[in-house]
């Protein structure tokens, strides 16, 4: 039997200094498959705000570059680590200048990016995250970024094994239309509940719109998140405990593979660090 898969986005937030390494406290590979995304992979772009396709790391390289990789791989050999390409701002959106000459580029430079992250057994990087938030050229979307998993993931010396996707409610339909186009190249949907336009009041709402996203998708790939971000907190629609009595119905019925938090800086404050992380890796460990 698999175990519950527990994901934690991390790096996301540059300029903070509350974090500058992966947290063991948080790391439970005998119960948990655990995974640290490291945010963003970002793009540039021209003057107009079109996207070019030469991708960056956005996160501190003293704090969770390929040394820190190295690190965390010989501490922790299970643990996977994966790249998410895009970003959450407005400033970040996906918005090519064209098509086919950004796919070349995006794939030239997400590989050199990854190819930083080696060690004596090969490549430390385990797979990518889809994550723009905002998606101004929908018909380009799906035509583009499945060139980009594609190319990717059948690329040998690379050595990706986990692609996922990061859809909300404001931009379902495209991350639905992307899935639909790779069912079998994308293995987990990470599904942002902080970010829906109603709010979730009570934990049988929160089943209910996850048993709507299972049938989009597939009952073993979706994964609920909860953001500890100060932003999303003091705006989001759905509460800390409604999301935990959530997960908790869902785990009574076999029927959550696991859950990811947005994210590790922003948890990493307070009295208590990583409180929601720990109470719902040990929901997810009965």
């Amino acid at each position: 039997m698999s175990k519950p898969i527990f994901r934690e986005y991390i790096g996301v937030k540059p300029d903070s200094t509350t974090l500058d390494d992966f947290p063991p406290e948080i790391i439970k590979t005998e119960t948990l498959e655990f995974h640290f995304i490291l945010g963003f992979a970002t793009e540039k772009y021209n003057q107009s705000g079109k996207g070019l396709g030469n991708f960056e790391e956005s996160w501190r390289d003293e704090f969770f570059g390929p040394d820190k990789v190295k690190i965390l791989k010989i501490k922790h050999p299970e643990v996977k680590v994966v790249i998410s390409i895009g970003g959450r701002d407005v400033e970040t959106p996906f918005d090519p200048a064209e098509q086919y000459v950004w796919v070349w580029k995006a794939v030239k430079s997400l590989k050199l990016i990854i190819q930083k992250y080696k060690n004596e057994s090969g490549n430390m990087i385990d797979g990518i995250d889809i994550n723009y938030e905002h998606i101004k050229s929908d018909g380009l979307f799906v035509n583009c970024i499945s060139q980009v998993i594609t190319e990717l993931k059948n690329d040998d010396d690379l050595n990706i094994h986990v692609v996922s996707i990061a859809p909300s409610e404001n931009n379902a339909s495209s991350y639905l239309n992307l899935y639909n186009a790779n069912p079998d190249y994308i293995n987990l949907v990470d599904y942002q509940f902080s970010n829906q336009l109603y709010p979730v009041s009570t934990e049988d709402a929160f089943v209910d719109i996850y048993k709507s996203l299972v049938k989009d998708y597939s009952p073993h790939k979706v994964l609920p998140g909860f953001s500890t971000d100060p932003l999303d907190t003091k705006h989001t629609k759905i509460k800390q405990h409604t999301f935990i009595g959530g997960c908790t119905k869902l785990i009574q019925n076999s029927s959550l593979p696991g859950v990811f938090i947005w994210n590790a800086n922003d948890s990493n404050n307070g009295d208590k660090p990583f409180k929601v992380e720990l109470t719902l890796q040990q929901l997810l460990a009965k």
